[in-house]
């Protein structure tokens, strides 16, 4: 099976993003690889993933059509 891509060059739209100055694009040290050789806790570990949970809850614009595409974490986690 051959998966190719077009472009409809009569109907093309440009959209405005985040210049370099306003997104910092550069490579990070990932948590999960952290997670994965024990450089990072369990418990530090689920408290980055509740902040970013309460950020894309509280903070975060997101169209109402592209909501369910967002992953939430939290209810992963058990908490005692």
């Amino acid at each position: 099976m051959t998966k190719s891509v077009s472009f409809n060059l009569n109907n093309n739209k440009i959209f405005d993003t985040y210049s370099q100055y306003e997104y910092d694009r550069s490579c990070i040290d990932h948590v999960l690889y952290r997670h994965a050789y024990k450089r990072i806790s369990d418990s530090e570990i689920k408290t980055i993933y509740v902040n970013l949970d309460l950020y894309k809850l509280y903070e975060m614009p997101v169209h109402k059509k592209s909501l369910i595409n967002n992953l939430y974490h939290v209810k992963q986690f058990v908490y005692f």
